[in-house]
């Protein structure tokens, strides 16, 4: 299924195969493409890219649902103990 760059990514149905591109999980996340790209170098659990082509990357959209779930876990866990 092709995702329309006009289309909120926090809404679209997600499957195993959709593939945001770097401003969908920018917007998504609420961040810049800086920080997105500083989350992706260091790692600590944020889902990998997939290249798309020699200058391109993607990123899962269950991945980053993922991630966002995690954090929120991860969040809770530190409020309540």
């Amino acid at each position: 299924m092709p995702i329309n760059s006009k289309q909120d990514p926090a809404h679209m149905s997600q499957d195993s195969t959709t593939i945001l591109t770097t401003d969908q999980v920018c917007q998504r996340l609420t961040i810049s493409a800086p920080t997105l790209r500083r989350y992706a170098k260091a790692g600590h659990g944020f889902p990998p890219k997939i290249p798309l082509g020699p200058r391109r990357v993607g990123y899962l959209a269950s991945d980053i649902e993922n991630y966002i779930a995690n954090r929120r876990k991860a969040a809770l866990a530190t409020a309540d103990g």
